[in-house]
């Protein structure tokens, strides 16, 4: 069993993580997160998008909605925009899209995309405290992949804010993993990463709570879509796509494990180093290794005239 007691840092080489005051969020923002991939998927965040994209069967909006040419989107912790630059291609010309973060580290600045298209406003902010201006302003708002951002106060928080920005009518798409299946090496990591969660006071399983914590706002119409993710050579260069871009997520929590000493689980940057070496190595020789990953949309209700 192991233990979360103090442990001195371990020393290492760091990585840049996000400066907004307050934030919890463990991966990192830096150059490397940016570049980890060339041409096409040249950032790691973009490789997700594609990865995911491609597991609901190439559908990037999943809720019932149209989206009409004087609709509001945001994309809430939209990173490097991947998934509202892929929007902007399903959407009319004139609808406005929001991308919010609390890092500009990831914006993408110099897409031709963005900087062709009409209205894309990308902004510092937090999901949890959304300005105070934008009561009943989006049709749809999206957010995946926030687990290693918020507490458990916080994922209510967001959601409730979310609420309050949706226009009555209107949908919110939330996505995010739900376990990873492999081997002894693997059960071993989710150990560690179950342990580094608690740590820091985040909701590994927020997946489990999302759809109650939905309805608690008063969102109704709430469902899930579930697709297992194939992780390693055994699935073929899909399989290798998902195993590089998780391995990934998994390498980029080096620096919070070993400033908390290893947490229990390792010693040395090493030590730290070989257990994700040897995780990626299941993953490739072990058939059935996949990412579960939800999309849960619910609806903002429409008053009733009566």
């Amino acid at each position: 069993m192991h233990t979360q007691e103090a442990a001195p840092p371990i020393e290492h080489a760091e990585r840049t993580y996000q400066a907004f005051p307050g934030a919890n969020y463990l991966l990192p923002s830096d150059a490397h997160e940016r570049e980890r991939y060339n041409i096409a998927f040249a950032r790691r965040l973009n490789l997700q998008h594609s990865l995911l994209k491609q597991a609901f069967n190439n559908r990037i909006i999943l809720p019932p909605i149209t989206i009409a040419a004087s609709d509001r989107i945001l994309d809430s912790g939209t990173g490097s925009g991947s998934w509202l630059i892929d929007v902007l291609g399903a959407v009319p010309p004139t609808a406005k899209l929001y991308g919010l973060d609390i890092e500009c580290r990831l914006f993408p600045s110099d897409d031709s995309r963005v900087t062709g298209r009409g209205h894309v406003e990308f902004c510092e902010g937090t999901v949890t405290n959304l300005p105070e201006d934008w009561d009943n302003m989006f049709a749809l708002v999206h957010q995946r992949l926030l687990m290693a951002a918020l507490k458990p106060s916080e994922w209510k928080q967001a959601i409730a804010e979310i609420f309050r920005v949706l226009v009555p009518g209107g949908w919110v798409q939330l996505g995010e993993a739900d376990g990873v299946r492999g081997g002894a090496v693997t059960a071993k990591h989710v150990s560690l990463v179950q342990t580094l969660f608690q740590a820091k006071g985040l909701l590994l399983h927020c997946a489990a709570h999302i759809p109650d914590m939905l309805r608690e706002a008063g969102f109704v119409n709430v469902t899930v879509e579930t697709a297992n993710i194939p992780l390693g050579k055994w699935a073929g260069p899909v399989g290798v796509d998902a195993r590089n871009n998780f391995m990934g997520v998994f390498r980029g929590m080096k620096t919070p494990v070993l400033k908390a000493g290893g947490l229990g689980f390792v010693t040395t940057e090493g030590e730290w180093d070989t257990s994700l070496d040897s995780l990626e190595e299941e993953w490739d020789a072990t058939p059935g290794a996949v990412l579960q990953f939800d999309i849960f949309y619910a609806m903002k209700p429409i008053p009733s005239v009566f």
